[in-house]
């Protein structure tokens, strides 16, 4: 509960601003055009993910010296902060270029705690769990992160179907923001009553918490870094892409309505937390990334045609691509936070999983919706999206073919102690 809780607290508050792009683009860059006012919104989007590797230096330092516990603690409280003051900025109108200054400076706020929750999060799960149930423990992070997204996209739903256009553009969007703070204030609080990981515990009783964390896993893991970081850019860049691009695809591409485009990744994505949980519980029963490499194949796969049926589709055919980007996507993300973990020892263990997830998020997945948006601006090609996708897990699959060839190694040198045990 305490994981699952409260990444489910963080994911909202970041994914709302995706989600209300559109309406954000008109609020603070009200000058630009159409889909200018909405590239320079998705920039901001992007920008975000600049400082996540600068927060997972810091907290995965900080959750690595002083704790899980503590370290998850005090990132929910800093993202639930930002969020709630971006729902109270003045707009544009109000008080001029201020309003997307400040805007772009909370949005960086809430980079840096993002940076710190993935690693803190999936270590916590890891490292309390059954050793034979270690991915579908660990899924429970990837799936709290896709229940917040549904969430978001569920609540953006009704207000734009509740609200009329005038209210929802003028200050109705500010309402998911606002709910933040109580979202965050309960988040902290379950956080704050969960106990310390057993394995960190016993590292600080017998003098094992590794005196420079951050800097030990760049000297002695930096191949896991790059493996790990390539793998992973399947689950992360291909959910902005794919699931949480939608609305803003709708509404600023295909001239169709944002609540059609936030029902269609609300779909996707309550869809997409099952599938997440079926994937830990198959890699629990099968080697980790050899679930991973069936998923990434399948949406390299089903790229062009799913995001045909977005564009050409009626209802049901969105739906048809929805449901398969969700079932392809939960292979890849369901594993993740256990896969990760088995590679480095529990003393940098919060370090690696931070640093992994901030620069495969900060390469290739915030300026996703950015680059995707560009490419079909610049291009006039519609499937632009759909490319981009195809080249995301040509390094994903590249990078788990390489964690295989570590694993198999590693296993190979009995004489080596191993960090945690790995499937193979």
């Amino acid at each position: 509960m305490a994981a699952a809780a409260g990444n489910f607290v963080e994911w909202y508050d970041f994914a709302i601003y995706g989600y209300f792009s559109p309406v954000l683009a008109k609020t603070f860059f009200p000058d630009s055009d159409g889909l200018t006012g909405l590239l320079a919104t998705l920039a901001v989007f992007g920008a975000a993910f600049v400082l996540r590797p600068v927060g997972a230096v810091i907290f995965g330092h900080l959750g690595d010296k002083r704790g899980r516990r503590w370290v998850l603690s005090v990132v929910i409280l800093t993202m639930a902060g930002a969020t709630t003051l971006i729902g109270a900025l003045p707009s544009y109108d109000s008080v001029g270029v201020l309003a997307p200054i400040a805007l772009t400076v909370l949005r960086l706020v809430q980079g840096l705690s993002a940076g710190g929750e993935f690693g803190g999060a999936a270590s916590l799960l890891f490292e309390h769990a059954p050793e034979r149930r270690r991915g579908l423990f660990g899924s429970a992070q990837a799936a709290s992160i896709a229940v917040a997204l549904a969430v978001s996209a569920g609540l953006g739903t009704a207000l734009t179907g509740w609200m009329s256009h005038d209210f929802l553009y003028s200050s109705g969007w500010r309402i998911p923001f606002l709910l933040g703070l109580p979202l965050g204030v309960g988040g902290w609080y379950i956080r704050r009553h969960v106990e310390e990981t057993p394995q960190f515990t016993e590292m600080r009783e017998q003098g094992e918490v590794a005196d420079s964390p951050v800097k030990d896993v760049f000297r002695g893991h930096w191949r896991m870094i790059i493996a790990g970081t390539a793998a992973i850019v399947s689950w992360t860049a291909g959910g902005y892409v794919t699931l949480q691009f939608l609305p803003t695809f709708f509404d600023g591409v295909l001239d169709r309505s944002l609540s059609e485009g936030l029902t269609a990744s609300l779909v996707g994505l309550t869809a997409y937390a099952g599938f997440i949980v079926l994937g830990g519980w198959l890699s629990d029963r099968y080697a980790r990334w050899k679930v991973m490499v069936t998923g990434a194949v399948a949406l390299g796969a089903l790229a062009v045609p799913c995001y045909q049926l977005l564009i050409r589709g009626g209802a049901l055919g969105i739906g048809v691509a929805v449901f398969l980007f969700a079932a392809s996507l939960g292979l890849t993300a369901g594993p993740t936070p256990a896969m990760l973990s088995e590679l480095t020892p529990g003393n940098v263990r919060n370090s690696y999983l931070s640093i992994v997830y901030s620069i495969a998020n900060a390469a290739f997945g915030g300026f996703a919706p950015y680059i995707v948006t560009a490419l079909i601006d610049s291009s006039g090609n519609r499937l632009s999206p759909a490319f981009y996708l195809i080249g995301l897990e040509a390094v994903a699959v590249a990078g788990l073919v390489g964690i295989a060839v570590h694993v198999r190694r590693r296993a190979a040198r009995p004489e080596e102690p191993e960090p945690a045990p790995v499937p193979v």
